[in-house]
């Protein structure tokens, strides 16, 4: 009987400290991704009321003459010309794997116009170069994919799950997707509004998500897609939040 008591308070000092471990580090969003030159960053600043760690805006733009929006084919240019990026990890599905998350980021973005309650911005399926229209065009500079194997490690009693998610956290076994974005005026060409982010995965004390290589990824643009949405809505002098690094869902 002992014993079992033992072990029992042994178990939930596991959880103890895999959650305390968990939540000091799910406040820390990722450092800012280098540079990629697809947007201008010299003139791109912090504002507290951007979710993203840069922004940009051109000084007196009316978003209010805008009432259509074509989402370009997301860039992965860049990541292609990483090669040493590709070493590895399914070298040989690389490209495929890219286009797809390219694809999926696109798609994400026209949806979370599409689904806004609001309907600001109509969304277009070609380029148009009407007078009210913006063109939103992004890049994907950075991905780190889950590892899958470590993840798979998080299906083992709660405890220890838990506090195996804080220890690879500590190691940066995370996964980062980061973007350059641009809003360019369809009918002129000029860039109105810039923007650059980098976010690691959501914490969570046992995961699905990891499990396949790109999902994490993915629920990173998901969250960028509904940032985006809130950007375009907000009013002057409002703020739109950032993301929570922490989330008790398995999916």
């Amino acid at each position: 009987m002992k014993m079992i008591i033992h072990i029992a308070e042994l178990k939930r000092s596991f959880v103890l400290l895999g959650l305390c471990a968990l939540v000091t580090i799910a406040g820390c969003k990722a450092d800012e991704a280098k540079s990629a030159g697809y947007v201008d960053k010299s003139v791109m600043t912090q504002d507290a009321s951007i979710p993203f760690q840069r922004s940009w805006k051109k000084p007196g733009f009316d978003k209010s003459k805008y009432t259509k929006l074509y989402v370009a084919p997301v860039n992965t240019a860049y990541m292609l010309e990483h090669t040493d990026w590709q070493q590895g990890i399914r070298k040989a599905n690389f490209e495929k794997d890219l286009a797809e998350l390219a694809t999926y980021t696109q798609d994400a973005l026209k949806k979370a116009f599409r689904d806004d309650p609001k309907h600001r911005l109509q969304v277009l399926d070609a380029p148009s170069t009407d007078a009210d229209v913006l063109n939103l065009e992004v890049a994907i500079i950075e991905v780190v994919p889950s590892k899958v194997a470590l993840n798979a490690i998080g299906y083992v009693p709660f405890g220890i799950g838990t506090t195996v998610n804080a220890i690879r956290a500590v190691a940066k076994d995370t996964s980062t997707c980061a973007f350059e974005a641009r809003f360019r005026i369809a009918s002129t060409g000029e860039i109105i509004a810039t923007g650059a982010d980098r976010e690691a995965q959501q914490f969570a004390p046992v995961t699905v998500r990891g499990l396949t290589w790109y999902s994490n990824a993915e629920t990173i643009v998901d969250q960028w897609a509904t940032q985006f949405v809130e950007i375009a809505n907000r009013k002057p002098g409002e703020t739109v939040d950032d993301v929570n690094t922490i989330t008790l869902k398995p999916w």
